[in-house]
């Protein structure tokens, strides 16, 4: 149980400052007063799964995020254990890392069949968006500007503009997007 307050205090601590809380604002927002907020950040006392509720509602996350241990130091993810997101005739989308809030990423591989293309009218606002071409030739449209992109080739930019990458070629073009969320 010691290791659960332990990660609770950790966690909680980290989530509020990563918010630029105060813990007092925290107080406000979830009912928990300051001083059982500033107990639980101090791992002085062994809050309630009731307490642990109205923290995460008004921090807006889930319960298990509050609770979850140290993460480790890497994550290793073997191509079979990719997840595929969608798939169709034209494309292919692979998530390589999930979202994770800590680091506020995910990264995608992306497969765009011979003479195909894959069209996005946009994310939302605050996300950039960095494409790596590792093999084949993608013409970008980012907007009303055309880009051409071959192997080694990349770019960032604002997620939120329309884009469409088009594969003129014969062969499959294969590109890693990495989606940044500020």
């Amino acid at each position: 149980m010691e290791k659960i307050n332990e990660n609770i205090a950790i966690n909680l601590k980290l989530l509020r400052k990563n918010k630029k809380l105060t813990l007092e604002e925290l107080s406000k927002i979830s009912g928990v007063s300051k001083s059982m907020l500033g107990e639980i950040e101090r791992g002085g006392t062994n809050p309630t799964i009731l307490v642990l509720w109205k923290i995460a509602e008004g921090l807006k996350i889930p319960l298990t995020t509050l609770i979850e241990a140290e993460k480790n130091e890497y994550v290793f993810v073997k191509k079979e254990e990719r997840r595929l997101i969608t798939e169709d005739s034209n494309f292919c989308i692979f998530s390589v890392y999930p979202y994770d809030e800590s680091h506020k990423l995910e990264v995608l591989k992306i497969e765009i069949a011979p003479f195909s293309e894959l069209s996005n009218r946009g994310h939302l606002n605050g996300v950039d968006e960095y494409i790596f071409v590792t093999e084949g030739k993608i013409k970008l449209m980012l907007g009303d500007s055309e880009i051409n992109l071959h192997p080694g080739d990349s770019i960032r930019f604002k997620g939120e503009i329309s884009h469409k990458f088009i594969n003129n070629t014969a062969k499959t073009a294969y590109l890693m997007n990495l989606l940044f969320y500020r």
